[in-house]
Protein backbone atom coordinates (compact mmCIF):
# COMPACT_ATOMS: atom_id res chain seq x y z
CA UNK A 1 0.00 0.00 0.00
CA UNK A 2 1.08 3.30 -1.04
CA UNK A 3 2.35 5.84 1.56
CA UNK A 4 -0.60 8.39 2.29
CA UNK A 5 1.29 11.41 2.80
CA UNK A 6 3.75 10.59 0.02
CA UNK A 7 0.46 10.52 -3.08
CA UNK A 8 -0.70 13.36 -1.40
CA UNK A 9 0.49 16.77 -1.90
CA UNK A 10 1.12 18.51 0.97
CA UNK A 11 -1.57 20.83 0.75
CA UNK A 12 -3.54 18.31 1.77
CA UNK A 13 -2.25 18.09 5.19
CA UNK A 14 -3.38 21.24 6.08
CA UNK A 15 -6.70 20.60 5.54
CA UNK A 16 -7.63 18.37 8.99
CA UNK A 17 -5.49 20.92 10.40
CA UNK A 18 -7.39 23.93 9.59
CA UNK A 19 -10.27 21.71 10.84
CA UNK A 20 -9.22 19.90 14.31
CA UNK A 21 -6.88 23.15 15.26
CA UNK A 22 -7.55 26.63 12.97
CA UNK A 23 -4.24 26.35 11.64
CA UNK A 24 -3.80 27.31 8.09
CA UNK A 25 -0.68 26.65 5.98
CA UNK A 26 -1.30 28.10 2.78
CA UNK A 27 1.34 27.44 -0.62
CA UNK A 28 3.96 29.95 1.31
CA UNK A 29 3.73 28.26 4.98
CA UNK A 30 4.26 24.47 3.57
CA UNK A 31 7.82 24.64 4.56
CA UNK A 32 6.72 25.35 8.26
CA UNK A 33 4.21 22.76 8.14
CA UNK A 34 6.84 20.24 7.22
CA UNK A 35 9.45 21.08 9.80
CA UNK A 36 6.33 21.13 12.60
CA UNK A 37 5.54 17.63 11.19
CA UNK A 38 8.88 16.48 11.59
CA UNK A 39 9.15 17.87 14.98
CA UNK A 40 5.76 16.32 16.00
CA UNK A 41 7.19 12.93 14.38
CA UNK A 42 10.07 12.50 16.48
CA UNK A 43 7.85 13.15 19.62
CA UNK A 44 5.21 10.59 18.54
CA UNK A 45 8.21 8.33 17.21
CA UNK A 46 7.41 8.06 14.07
CA UNK A 47 9.72 8.08 11.24
CA UNK A 48 9.60 11.32 9.38
CA UNK A 49 7.42 14.12 8.77
CA UNK A 50 5.45 12.08 5.94
CA UNK A 51 4.85 9.58 8.43
CA UNK A 52 3.34 12.16 10.88
CA UNK A 53 1.02 13.65 7.66
CA UNK A 54 0.07 9.97 7.08
CA UNK A 55 -1.35 9.76 10.25
CA UNK A 56 -3.08 12.10 10.27
CA UNK A 57 -4.94 11.82 7.09
CA UNK A 58 -6.07 8.52 8.44
CA UNK A 59 -7.04 9.32 11.06
CA UNK A 60 -4.81 7.77 13.39
CA UNK A 61 -4.05 9.92 16.05
CA UNK A 62 -5.07 10.17 19.81
CA UNK A 63 -5.80 13.22 21.55
CA UNK A 64 -2.68 13.23 23.01
CA UNK A 65 -0.86 12.99 19.49
CA UNK A 66 -3.20 15.91 18.38
CA UNK A 67 -1.85 17.81 21.83
CA UNK A 68 2.00 16.83 20.14
CA UNK A 69 1.09 18.30 17.03
CA UNK A 70 -0.52 21.71 17.93
CA UNK A 71 2.85 22.02 20.11
CA UNK A 72 4.79 21.28 17.21
CA UNK A 73 2.52 23.44 14.47
CA UNK A 74 1.78 26.42 16.72
CA UNK A 75 3.91 30.23 16.29
CA UNK A 76 4.62 30.89 19.97
CA UNK A 77 6.30 34.15 19.45
CA UNK A 78 5.89 36.59 22.11
CA UNK A 79 7.61 38.79 25.38
CA UNK A 80 6.69 41.27 27.86
CA UNK A 81 4.75 44.25 26.78
CA UNK A 82 5.22 43.26 23.06
CA UNK A 83 4.00 46.29 20.91
CA UNK A 84 4.57 48.90 24.27
CA UNK A 85 2.49 51.79 22.11
CA UNK A 86 -0.04 48.95 22.61
CA UNK A 87 0.16 48.99 25.90
CA UNK A 88 0.06 52.91 26.77
CA UNK A 89 -3.24 53.16 24.48
CA UNK A 90 -4.55 50.32 26.34
CA UNK A 91 -4.07 52.12 29.63
CA UNK A 92 -5.29 55.51 28.24
CA UNK A 93 -7.77 54.53 26.18
CA UNK A 94 -9.32 51.53 27.85
CA UNK A 95 -7.82 51.06 32.06
CA UNK A 96 -8.07 54.08 32.41
CA UNK A 97 -11.97 55.02 31.58
CA UNK A 98 -13.25 51.52 33.11
CA UNK A 99 -11.35 52.24 36.52
CA UNK A 100 -12.39 55.55 36.26
CA UNK A 101 -16.30 54.26 35.65
CA UNK A 102 -16.36 51.36 38.04
CA UNK A 103 -14.48 52.99 41.09
CA UNK A 104 -17.75 54.29 42.87
CA UNK A 105 -19.69 50.93 41.72
CA UNK A 106 -19.12 47.07 41.01
CA UNK A 107 -15.21 47.64 41.08
CA UNK A 108 -13.98 44.62 38.81
CA UNK A 109 -12.47 44.33 35.88
CA UNK A 110 -12.66 40.88 33.12
CA UNK A 111 -9.70 41.02 30.64
CA UNK A 112 -8.53 37.66 28.51
CA UNK A 113 -5.21 37.42 26.68
CA UNK A 114 -6.80 34.56 24.08
CA UNK A 115 -4.04 32.67 22.76
CA UNK A 116 -1.41 33.59 25.29
CA UNK A 117 1.65 31.20 24.23
CA UNK A 118 4.04 31.39 27.20
CA UNK A 119 2.33 33.90 28.80
CA UNK A 120 4.26 37.19 28.87
CA UNK A 121 1.10 39.20 27.11
CA UNK A 122 -1.19 38.41 30.49
CA UNK A 123 1.50 38.93 32.90
CA UNK A 124 2.11 42.29 31.41
CA UNK A 125 -1.66 42.95 31.86
CA UNK A 126 -1.44 41.98 35.30
CA UNK A 127 1.32 44.41 35.72
CA UNK A 128 -0.09 47.38 33.76
CA UNK A 129 -3.55 47.25 36.11
CA UNK A 130 -1.49 46.86 38.89
CA UNK A 131 0.54 49.76 38.14
CA UNK A 132 -2.77 51.86 37.43
CA UNK A 133 -4.61 50.70 40.35
CA UNK A 134 -2.84 51.15 43.43
CA UNK A 135 -5.83 49.33 45.62
CA UNK A 136 -6.14 46.49 43.47
CA UNK A 137 -6.30 44.15 45.75
CA UNK A 138 -9.95 45.60 47.31
CA UNK A 139 -11.06 45.09 43.41
CA UNK A 140 -12.92 41.82 41.77
CA UNK A 141 -9.77 41.41 38.83
CA UNK A 142 -10.02 38.26 36.66
CA UNK A 143 -7.31 38.19 33.67
CA UNK A 144 -8.00 34.85 31.61
CA UNK A 145 -4.96 33.48 29.60
CA UNK A 146 -5.77 30.81 27.29
CA UNK A 147 -3.88 29.03 24.62
CA UNK A 148 -4.22 25.57 22.70
CA UNK A 149 -0.50 24.64 23.37
CA UNK A 150 -0.60 22.71 26.98
CA UNK A 151 3.54 22.94 27.39
CA UNK A 152 3.47 26.56 27.04
CA UNK A 153 0.82 26.80 29.79
CA UNK A 154 2.95 25.00 32.44
CA UNK A 155 5.74 27.74 31.64
CA UNK A 156 2.84 30.38 31.31
CA UNK A 157 2.23 29.28 35.04
CA UNK A 158 5.53 28.66 36.03
CA UNK A 159 5.94 32.17 35.45
CA UNK A 160 9.71 32.01 35.27
CA UNK A 161 11.15 33.68 32.32
CA UNK A 162 14.66 34.73 30.62
CA UNK A 163 16.33 37.73 29.33
CA UNK A 164 14.84 36.94 25.68
CA UNK A 165 10.86 37.59 27.15
CA UNK A 166 12.61 40.79 27.84
CA UNK A 167 14.14 41.97 24.84
CA UNK A 168 11.59 44.73 24.37
CA UNK A 169 11.98 46.47 27.50
CA UNK A 170 9.82 46.81 30.60
CA UNK A 171 8.57 50.04 31.70
CA UNK A 172 10.02 51.07 35.07
CA UNK A 173 6.64 51.77 36.64
CA UNK A 174 6.38 47.83 36.44
CA UNK A 175 9.35 46.30 37.30
CA UNK A 176 8.56 45.86 41.28
CA UNK A 177 6.39 43.06 39.78
CA UNK A 178 9.11 41.27 38.17
CA UNK A 179 11.76 39.78 40.79
CA UNK A 180 15.57 38.48 39.89
CA UNK A 181 15.41 35.19 38.59
CA UNK A 182 18.30 32.52 37.56
CA UNK A 183 20.86 33.58 34.34
CA UNK A 184 20.01 36.73 34.53
CA UNK A 185 15.87 36.13 33.72
CA UNK A 186 12.69 37.21 36.48
CA UNK A 187 10.08 35.70 38.37
CA UNK A 188 7.11 37.20 37.89
CA UNK A 189 5.76 38.21 41.81
CA UNK A 190 3.86 35.85 43.35
CA UNK A 191 1.13 38.56 44.73
CA UNK A 192 -0.01 38.81 40.97
CA UNK A 193 -0.95 35.13 40.82
CA UNK A 194 -4.23 35.72 42.23
CA UNK A 195 -5.29 38.16 38.62
CA UNK A 196 -4.14 35.63 36.35
CA UNK A 197 -6.03 32.34 35.40
CA UNK A 198 -4.27 29.99 32.38
CA UNK A 199 -6.42 27.57 30.63
CA UNK A 200 -6.47 25.33 27.84
CA UNK A 201 -8.94 26.48 24.57
CA UNK A 202 -8.65 25.90 21.45
CA UNK A 203 -9.79 28.85 19.46
CA UNK A 204 -11.02 26.97 16.61
CA UNK A 205 -13.07 25.27 18.43
CA UNK A 206 -16.84 26.09 19.97
CA UNK A 207 -16.41 25.86 23.68
CA UNK A 208 -16.79 29.33 24.55
CA UNK A 209 -18.02 32.34 24.86
CA UNK A 210 -20.14 30.25 28.05
CA UNK A 211 -20.14 30.67 31.20
CA UNK A 212 -18.99 27.37 31.93
CA UNK A 213 -15.20 28.21 30.47
CA UNK A 214 -15.99 31.49 32.39
CA UNK A 215 -15.41 33.52 28.99
CA UNK A 216 -18.48 35.94 28.96
CA UNK A 217 -18.61 39.21 30.17
CA UNK A 218 -15.06 40.46 29.10
CA UNK A 219 -14.30 44.24 29.13
CA UNK A 220 -11.24 43.37 26.96
CA UNK A 221 -9.98 40.61 24.63
CA UNK A 222 -6.40 40.96 23.41
CA UNK A 223 -6.03 38.50 20.51
CA UNK A 224 -2.99 39.73 18.39
CA UNK A 225 -1.38 38.19 15.61
CA UNK A 226 -2.99 35.17 15.60
CA UNK A 227 -5.75 35.26 13.66
CA UNK A 228 -3.26 35.68 10.39
CA UNK A 229 -2.62 31.76 10.44
CA UNK A 230 -5.83 31.42 10.51
CA UNK A 231 -8.31 30.81 7.11
CA UNK A 232 -10.28 33.84 6.87
CA UNK A 233 -13.53 32.07 7.18
CA UNK A 234 -12.34 30.61 10.01
CA UNK A 235 -10.52 34.13 11.59
CA UNK A 236 -13.94 35.49 10.97
CA UNK A 237 -15.71 33.11 13.11
CA UNK A 238 -13.01 33.60 15.91
CA UNK A 239 -13.88 37.00 15.96
CA UNK A 240 -17.10 36.97 16.05
CA UNK A 241 -17.15 34.61 19.05
CA UNK A 242 -14.73 36.77 21.02
CA UNK A 243 -17.29 39.54 20.29
CA UNK A 244 -19.95 38.08 22.04
CA UNK A 245 -17.80 37.45 24.73
CA UNK A 246 -17.34 40.87 25.41
CA UNK A 247 -19.75 43.46 27.76
CA UNK A 248 -21.49 46.27 25.98
CA UNK A 249 -19.02 48.78 25.18
CA UNK A 250 -15.86 46.16 25.42
CA UNK A 251 -12.62 45.93 23.48
CA UNK A 252 -11.69 43.56 20.93
CA UNK A 253 -7.89 44.41 20.26
CA UNK A 254 -6.27 42.33 16.82
CA UNK A 255 -2.85 42.64 15.15
CA UNK A 256 -3.13 45.56 12.66
CA UNK A 257 -3.58 43.32 9.99
CA UNK A 258 -6.69 41.87 11.51
CA UNK A 259 -9.72 43.58 11.10
CA UNK A 260 -12.00 41.47 9.21
CA UNK A 261 -13.16 42.92 5.90
CA UNK A 262 -16.43 43.42 5.23
CA UNK A 263 -16.98 44.23 9.15
CA UNK A 264 -18.96 42.39 11.83
CA UNK A 265 -22.52 43.15 12.97
CA UNK A 266 -22.27 45.24 16.67
CA UNK A 267 -18.43 45.52 16.53
CA UNK A 268 -16.94 48.84 14.85
CA UNK A 269 -13.93 49.35 13.91
CA UNK A 270 -11.78 51.86 16.43
CA UNK A 271 -7.88 52.50 15.39
CA UNK A 272 -5.87 55.17 18.26
CA UNK A 273 -2.28 55.31 18.41
CA UNK A 274 -0.85 51.79 18.26
CA UNK A 275 -4.16 50.32 19.15
CA UNK A 276 -6.36 48.18 16.70
CA UNK A 277 -9.53 47.18 18.05
CA UNK A 278 -13.22 46.35 17.62
CA UNK A 279 -15.73 47.63 20.17
CA UNK A 280 -18.94 46.00 20.87
CA UNK A 281 -21.83 48.29 20.51
CA UNK A 282 -23.45 49.82 23.42
CA UNK A 283 -26.80 52.09 23.41
CA UNK A 284 -24.48 54.97 24.63
CA UNK A 285 -21.96 54.34 21.41
CA UNK A 286 -25.15 53.74 19.34
CA UNK A 287 -26.23 57.11 20.29
CA UNK A 288 -22.25 58.83 19.24
CA UNK A 289 -22.57 56.22 15.87
CA UNK A 290 -25.86 57.83 14.75
CA UNK A 291 -23.58 60.81 14.26
CA UNK A 292 -20.75 59.73 12.35
CA UNK A 293 -20.93 59.24 8.57
CA UNK A 294 -22.62 56.03 6.94
CA UNK A 295 -20.50 53.61 5.79
CA UNK A 296 -21.23 51.69 2.99
CA UNK A 297 -20.45 48.42 5.00
CA UNK A 298 -22.91 49.46 7.55
CA UNK A 299 -20.33 50.01 10.18
CA UNK A 300 -18.24 53.13 11.67
CA UNK A 301 -15.06 54.48 9.88
CA UNK A 302 -11.91 53.48 11.06
CA UNK A 303 -9.90 56.07 13.27
CA UNK A 304 -13.35 57.39 14.49
CA UNK A 305 -12.74 58.09 18.16
CA UNK A 306 -15.55 57.34 20.88
CA UNK A 307 -15.30 58.85 24.67
CA UNK A 308 -15.52 55.50 26.25
CA UNK A 309 -19.11 55.62 28.42
CA UNK A 310 -19.23 54.15 31.62
CA UNK A 311 -21.74 50.89 32.41
CA UNK A 312 -23.95 51.02 35.60
CA UNK A 313 -22.42 48.65 38.80
CA UNK A 314 -23.89 45.62 38.48
CA UNK A 315 -26.95 45.55 40.84
CA UNK A 316 -26.83 43.48 43.90
CA UNK A 317 -28.22 39.99 43.82
CA UNK A 318 -31.12 40.96 46.19
CA UNK A 319 -32.31 43.41 43.21
CA UNK A 320 -35.85 42.91 42.22
CA UNK A 321 -36.29 41.19 39.33
CA UNK A 322 -38.09 42.12 36.78
CA UNK A 323 -41.78 40.67 36.12
CA UNK A 324 -41.35 37.36 34.16
CA UNK A 325 -44.50 35.37 33.26
CA UNK A 326 -44.56 31.63 34.98
CA UNK A 327 -42.62 28.89 32.89
CA UNK A 328 -42.10 25.80 33.83
CA UNK A 329 -38.12 25.44 36.00
CA UNK A 330 -35.99 23.74 32.90
CA UNK A 331 -36.99 26.67 30.36
CA UNK A 332 -35.98 29.20 33.33
CA UNK A 333 -32.94 27.66 33.64
CA UNK A 334 -31.91 27.64 29.54
CA UNK A 335 -33.13 30.89 29.42
CA UNK A 336 -30.86 31.92 32.42
CA UNK A 337 -27.81 30.47 30.29
CA UNK A 338 -28.39 32.32 27.39
CA UNK A 339 -28.92 35.31 29.29
CA UNK A 340 -25.20 34.27 31.05
CA UNK A 341 -23.51 33.16 27.48
CA UNK A 342 -24.81 36.56 26.13
CA UNK A 343 -23.22 38.38 29.02
CA UNK A 344 -26.27 39.58 30.96
CA UNK A 345 -25.51 38.08 33.72
CA UNK A 346 -28.11 40.13 36.16
CA UNK A 347 -30.91 39.08 34.12
CA UNK A 348 -29.46 35.32 34.52
CA UNK A 349 -28.99 35.42 37.96
CA UNK A 350 -32.44 36.58 38.34
CA UNK A 351 -34.09 33.80 36.24
CA UNK A 352 -31.44 31.16 38.35
CA UNK A 353 -33.02 32.57 42.07
CA UNK A 354 -36.66 32.48 40.25
CA UNK A 355 -35.88 28.47 39.07
CA UNK A 356 -34.31 27.54 42.87
CA UNK A 357 -37.25 29.12 44.38
CA UNK A 358 -39.55 27.18 42.38
CA UNK A 359 -37.80 23.81 42.65
CA UNK A 360 -34.96 23.84 45.26
CA UNK A 361 -34.04 20.33 44.33
CA UNK A 362 -32.65 21.33 40.85
CA UNK A 363 -28.85 20.98 41.35
CA UNK A 364 -28.53 22.25 37.39
CA UNK A 365 -29.67 25.35 38.14
CA UNK A 366 -27.40 25.84 41.60
CA UNK A 367 -24.90 24.79 39.83
CA UNK A 368 -25.97 27.52 36.98
CA UNK A 369 -26.32 30.14 39.64
CA UNK A 370 -22.86 28.98 41.56
CA UNK A 371 -21.30 30.06 37.74
CA UNK A 372 -23.06 32.94 37.73
CA UNK A 373 -21.91 34.13 40.95
CA UNK A 374 -18.13 33.27 40.47
CA UNK A 375 -18.54 35.51 37.18
CA UNK A 376 -19.54 38.78 39.45
CA UNK A 377 -17.05 37.85 41.66
CA UNK A 378 -18.98 36.94 44.69
CA UNK A 379 -16.78 34.12 45.66
CA UNK A 380 -18.02 33.04 48.95
CA UNK A 381 -21.90 33.17 47.68
CA UNK A 382 -20.45 30.97 44.44
CA UNK A 383 -18.81 29.00 46.97
CA UNK A 384 -21.67 27.97 48.89
CA UNK A 385 -24.17 27.76 46.14
CA UNK A 386 -21.51 24.61 44.57
CA UNK A 387 -21.94 23.46 48.24
CA UNK A 388 -25.13 22.65 48.10
CA UNK A 389 -24.85 21.54 44.08
CA UNK A 390 -22.87 18.87 45.71
CA UNK A 391 -25.20 18.23 48.37
CA UNK A 392 -28.19 17.63 45.70
CA UNK A 393 -25.88 16.10 43.14
CA UNK A 394 -22.84 14.26 44.72
CA UNK A 395 -21.58 13.79 41.30
CA UNK A 396 -21.75 16.92 39.75
CA UNK A 397 -18.62 16.75 38.36
CA UNK A 398 -18.28 20.64 37.09
CA UNK A 399 -19.40 21.53 40.84
CA UNK A 400 -16.50 19.64 42.24
CA UNK A 401 -14.07 21.06 39.68
CA UNK A 402 -15.18 24.42 39.99
CA UNK A 403 -15.25 24.24 44.15
CA UNK A 404 -11.99 22.66 44.06
CA UNK A 405 -10.19 25.62 41.73
CA UNK A 406 -11.80 28.52 44.00
CA UNK A 407 -10.74 26.54 47.09
CA UNK A 408 -6.76 26.68 46.04
CA UNK A 409 -7.28 30.16 45.16
CA UNK A 410 -8.55 31.04 48.44
CA UNK A 411 -5.80 29.36 49.89
CA UNK A 412 -7.30 26.30 50.89
CA UNK A 413 -5.13 23.81 49.38
CA UNK A 414 -6.37 20.70 51.06
CA UNK A 415 -9.56 21.26 50.39
CA UNK A 416 -9.10 22.11 46.51
CA UNK A 417 -6.58 19.03 46.32
CA UNK A 418 -8.97 16.79 47.74
CA UNK A 419 -12.43 18.39 45.51
CA UNK A 420 -10.12 17.86 42.01
CA UNK A 421 -9.11 14.19 43.23
CA UNK A 422 -12.66 13.46 43.87
CA UNK A 423 -13.55 15.26 40.27
CA UNK A 424 -11.09 13.22 38.49
CA UNK A 425 -12.46 10.26 39.53
CA UNK A 426 -15.72 10.58 38.46
CA UNK A 427 -14.28 11.57 35.34
CA UNK A 428 -12.65 8.31 35.05
CA UNK A 429 -16.04 6.85 34.91
CA UNK A 430 -16.82 8.67 31.43
CA UNK A 431 -15.33 8.21 27.73
CA UNK A 432 -12.96 10.83 27.44
CA UNK A 433 -15.53 12.65 24.27
CA UNK A 434 -18.65 12.51 26.64
CA UNK A 435 -20.26 16.08 26.76
CA UNK A 436 -20.47 17.56 30.17
CA UNK A 437 -23.79 18.63 30.61
CA UNK A 438 -23.88 22.58 31.17
CA UNK A 439 -20.31 22.51 29.95
CA UNK A 440 -20.90 24.14 26.74
CA UNK A 441 -19.40 21.38 25.04
CA UNK A 442 -16.57 20.83 27.65
CA UNK A 443 -16.05 16.89 27.14
CA UNK A 444 -14.93 15.26 30.32
CA UNK A 445 -11.46 13.98 28.63
CA UNK A 446 -10.78 18.05 28.26
CA UNK A 447 -11.86 18.79 31.75
CA UNK A 448 -9.80 15.87 33.07
CA UNK A 449 -6.31 17.46 31.23
CA UNK A 450 -7.71 20.83 32.53
CA UNK A 451 -7.73 19.71 36.12
CA UNK A 452 -4.18 17.52 35.37
CA UNK A 453 -3.09 21.17 34.53
CA UNK A 454 -4.43 23.07 37.75
CA UNK A 455 -3.45 20.76 39.77
CA UNK A 456 0.11 20.83 38.28
CA UNK A 457 0.02 24.22 39.45
CA UNK A 458 -0.82 24.10 42.74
Amino acid sequence: MADTATTLPWASVSRPLESRLGLHFGSRRLPDLERGLAAAAARLGLADAQACADAILSSRLADGDWQVVAECLAIGETYFFRDPQVFDDLATHVLRPLIAARRDGSRHLRLWSAACSTGEEAWSLAMLVASLLPDWREWNISILATDLNASALRKARAGRYGRWSMRSGVPPRVREWLHPGANGGVQVAPELRRLVRFARLNLAGEGYPSAASQTVSMDLVLCRNVLIYFEPARARAVLERLGAALVPGGWLVTGAVELPRPGLPGLAPEITGGLTALRRADAASRDVASLEPAHPLGVSLPGIRRVPHPRPPVPSASSEPAPMEPMPTVSMVLQARGHADAGDLVRAEQLCRLAIEQDKLDPQATHLLATILHERGAIDEAMAALQRTLYLDPDHVLARFTLGSLALRQGETQAGRRHLAQARSRLARCAPDHPLEGSGGLTAGELEGVIRNTEAGT
